[in-house]
């Protein structure tokens, strides 16, 4: 299995235009495929709620994946030992497999707790918010707000410098559709202006709900067009919350991007012996460049 790695701050640039020199001098050569993930990571908790984020980065290692969008990701937390997450996942990844990961970390709510900050740990309010990391150089990232604090954030990387991939995690509740079709209404003339790429997260909304319908006009469903083609793995009937009848964790993708989906995993950390290190399932698609 190809092993990950972790890294440095990443430059957060304005825009895209004029970067053509620099990304030809920073990306790496390419490889065939492009495996994307993405994983609600229970802000570093299993599934019955117990603290472990040596697990969680355990499981993303053994992803095999070029980047790893994360929602749920915790600083300044009492509950979560006050940990920086973003930070620690990558220097996690990095001691684990040997390679340099870049980590973009952006909150999409604070509250006024300090408590953290009060016992000497920490260093502001506790905070909570989505992640990428990538196994090469973030060349570009950049994030728009949703209503009710929540985010999007968008990289490009180095290698795939026209693609921009997308994570948000939408509001939760059953009750919240109404939210959810707003959030959507800001995100994608957003996402459009962005380009065609890949948008993936934590949507909180089957397949079949209504406010999923615009996204799925303008993407596709990475794990139906692998069923279709019988090129699931994992957890067969993609499920992505552990012992519950629901799939709300998404990799979608634009029908004009260069890339040809090859195969999408949900994968059970169970069955990797880890347990049910968070209360989602991850997604992992693997993509081959045209």
């Amino acid at each position: 299995m190809r092993r990950l790695r972790v890294a440095l701050p990443v430059i957060v640039l304005a825009g895209v235009v004029g970067t053509s020199a620099r990304w030809a001098a920073t990306a790496p050569e390419p490889k065939p495929t492009f495996r994307v993930a993405t994983w609600n990571i229970h802000k570093g908790a299993d599934r019955r709620g117990t603290y472990d984020l040596e697990q969680t980065i355990d499981a993303i290692a053994r992803f095999d994946a070029d980047l790893v969008g994360l929602q749920e990701v915790m600083r300044n937390q009492l509950e979560s030992n006050c940990d920086d997450q973003p930070a620690l996942i990558a220097d996690g990844l990095r001691r684990r497999t040997g390679r340099p990961w870049t980590e973009v970390h952006v909150k999409a709510w604070t509250s006024d707790k300090r408590y953290c900050l009060e016992q000497g740990r920490g260093d502001g309010v506790e905070t909570e918010g989505v992640a990428f990391l990538a196994a090469e150089p973030i060349a570009v990232s950049t994030s728009t707000r949703l209503p009710e604090s929540r985010v999007a954030v968008e990289v490009r990387l180095a290698s795939l410098p026209s693609l921009p991939v997308v994570v948000t995690h939408l509001a939760p509740n059953r009750t919240d559709r109404e939210l959810r079709v707003r959030q959507f209404a800001t995100l994608l003339p957003w996402t459009a202006a962005r380009g065609r790429g890949i948008l993936l997260g934590d949507l909180n909304a089957e397949p079949d709900a209504g406010e999923l319908a615009p996204v799925l006009a303008r993407y596709r469903d990475s794990w139906a067009e692998a069923a279709a083609k019988g090129a699931t793995r994992g957890v067969a009937t993609g499920q992505t919350r552990p012992r519950r009848v629901s799939r709300i964790d998404y990799i979608l993708h634009a029908p004009e991007i260069a890339l040809t989906l090859e195969s999408v995993e949900v994968v059970d950390t169970a069955t990797l012996g880890l347990g049910e290190v968070s209360d989602h399932h991850p997604v992992v698609a693997t993509f081959r460049r045209k």
